[in-house]
């Protein structure tokens, strides 16, 4: 008896609250479910799915999180995977091909995540045409973060994505675009923020170091004309000319 479950009440309410274009969504996941073998393979054989990794599909039809890394090795790889496993006709070739990543490439920039995410965008799209906005929604989120944050950030711009696909995947109340209305994923974000600022941070403090033993390796110009009068001057006090210990008025040629 589903009455007897004890979220049964809870159910109701969420029932009543949610959008039409959440339950469109957890029908057709429901529908795909009942027999999700038989969904791929009818997908695969109409011709109309873009070229995407096999094993991947199945995520797409049931509304799990998708790991971009997968679909950079699939697209991206320069590496050909030549697997001696004999296959009795071409189109189980196509598929041995179409669903094995030949080797890990992790999704490590901007650019990269871009190419990935409109590669996701085409397949699920496919199952679930009505979700245009919703994805171009997540596009613009991610792609205003990448814009405003240093580039040394963009690794947590990433990982926040991740996170934030997880908790979106895993619950069919959350949307792409409703995603940032959801306390799971305000906890998300605000992670995010002290993560982006821990990095600002050690960017600066990283920059700071790079410039300070660039200083140690240059040459105090003031010194060789008598102008430096730090007591603990960052650059070196040698001469401009040869490096003695001396300033380079009394520099004397070498002879020839």
């Amino acid at each position: 008896d589903d009455n007897l479950f004890g979220w049964a009440a809870a159910a109701v309410v969420q029932e009543v609250v949610l959008s039409a274009e959440h339950k469109k969504i957890r029908d057709a996941v429901e529908n795909h479910r009942r027999d999700v073998k038989y969904t791929l393979h009818n997908l695969l054989h109409t011709g109309l799915a873009p070229v995407f990794p096999e094993a991947l599909w199945k995520k797409i039809l049931l509304d799990q999180v998708v790991d971009f890394d997968e679909i950079n090795a699939f697209f991206f790889s320069t590496k050909l995977d030549l697997d001696p496993t004999p296959v009795s006709t071409v189109e189980s070739a196509l598929h041995k091909a179409l669903g094995r990543s030949a080797e890990k490439k992790t999704v490590s920039s901007s650019v990269v995540w871009f190419r990935c995410f409109d590669k996701y965008v085409k397949a699920v799209e496919t199952i679930f045409p009505y979700r245009t906005n919703e994805l171009r929604a997540w596009r613009e989120h991610i792609d205003d973060l990448f814009t405003s944050k240093v580039e040394d950030s963009h690794a947590r711009v990433i990982a926040y994505d991740i996170a934030a696909r997880k908790v979106i995947g895993s619950n069919p109340a959350i949307l792409f675009n409703q995603s940032r209305n959801s306390s799971e994923l305000s906890s998300t974000e605000t992670a995010f923020g002290t993560m982006i600022l821990e990095a600002q941070v050690g960017a600066q403090n990283l920059r700071e170091q790079n410039l300070a033993k660039k200083r140690e390796r240059e040459i105090c110009n003031n010194w060789n004309e008598g102008k430096c009068f730090r007591s603990a001057c960052s650059r070196r006090h040698v001469c401009s000319s040869c490096e003695g210990p001396h300033v380079v008025t009394l520099c004397k040629p070498k002879s020839s």
